[in-house]
């Protein structure tokens, strides 16, 4: 079998679709493309017929000019001669396409692809299995910070409150958006460990003695233990672990000093210091937002970080 009869035999027993065109222009700008050749595969994968030699918007149903963003794809690989690979739903084929491009010659461009409508369909069903998920997760978080807080009346509202701060104040500081979810996550399970902490000291009016505070600084290690084998939980455990921790190693519960203590822990340091400094409870009375202002101010440097009280303090003055 001659080189050309088997060429020819390859490109029609093809299974990916294949099309070779040539962009054509109207006042220098780009308008449209026009196809050369495609081989049997294209036609089974596009239900297009008879398109060599028509433009794109003569040979595809219901439009009437080429594609805006294919245009330009393929026009940046027929005018650099650089290839591109993308996916894309094309919607008057109703199909997802995964497309190879290339050029060997300015103004003139190939297409080879392959419908991939199934796997996207079964990729978006994953999707929506997974987003439903996590909403079951985040539902069941709700739930335990509710719990928590039925158990201690005296803190109701308390958890809503830093989440929504912790949030607005990890955003100012430049915490990436994908990693928010994690921010609330953790502040909303920040006093999850409170849940071993008998009600003889959690719910005590008054002041606790020597043996009680040391019960009650345990409940960072009870949260790490509760927590640590719930894997989606993995990156919102700093909250709850170590958000007694102090900027100069005075902390509990591993004593951690400055940037060894983790973001997410500093920056709702400040915040829940802030709420319960500014809420009524039974054996205090709570502070003016401004005097609570001064106060952390104070203690930037020893119980907090630096930086982060700066950027707090910017923020409430904006949210006044």
């Amino acid at each position: 079998m001659r080189n050309g009869a088997l060429y020819k035999l390859l490109f029609e027993k093809l299974l990916n679709g294949f099309a070779h065109c040539e962009i054509v222009y109207k006042d220098g700008k780009a308008v449209d493309w026009r196809y050369l050749l495609v081989n049997p595969a294209f036609m089974e994968q596009t239900g297009l017929r008879d398109v060599v030699g028509k433009l794109a918007s003569e040979a595809i149903p219901g439009i009437h000019a080429a594609d805006p963003e294919l245009l330009g794809i393929y026009t940046h690989v027929a005018e650099t001669m650089k290839p591109a690979h993308f996916e894309r739903y094309v919607e008057a084929l109703d199909d997802w396409y995964d497309v190879e491009v290339f050029s060997h010659k300015r103004g003139f461009f190939t297409a080879v692809f392959d419908v991939v409508t199934d796997r996207k369909k079964i990729e978006q069903t994953l999707k929506e299995k997974h987003t439903a998920l996590l909403e079951t997760y985040d539902e069941t978080i709700r739930g335990w910070s509710r719990a928590l807080e039925l158990r201690n009346r005296e803190t109701k509202g308390h958890s809503d409150r830093v989440v929504d701060l912790t949030i607005q104040l990890a955003k100012r500081l430049g915490v990436k958006e994908d990693e928010l979810v994690h921010y609330r996550r953790g502040a909303l399970l920040h006093d999850i460990g409170k849940m071993g902490i008998p009600d003889s000291i959690l719910l005590k009016p008054g002041e606790l003695d020597e043996n009680e505070r040391a019960a009650m600084c345990l409940h960072p290690e009870l949260a790490y233990m509760l927590l640590k084998p719930i894997k989606f939980l993995a990156d919102a455990i700093h909250i709850p672990r170590f958000h007694h921790e102090r900027w100069d190693g005075s902390g509990y519960p591993l004593g951690l000093k400055g940037s060894e203590i983790p973001l997410p822990a500093r920056i709702f340091a400040v915040v829940d210091v802030f709420d319960a400094l500014t809420s009524n409870r039974p054996y205090k009375i709570s502070l003016s937002p401004r005097m609570t202002l001064e106060h952390i101010q104070s203690e930037a440097g020893r119980h907090f970080d630096p930086h982060i009280v700066d950027g707090f303090v910017e923020m409430m003055e904006d949210l006044k």
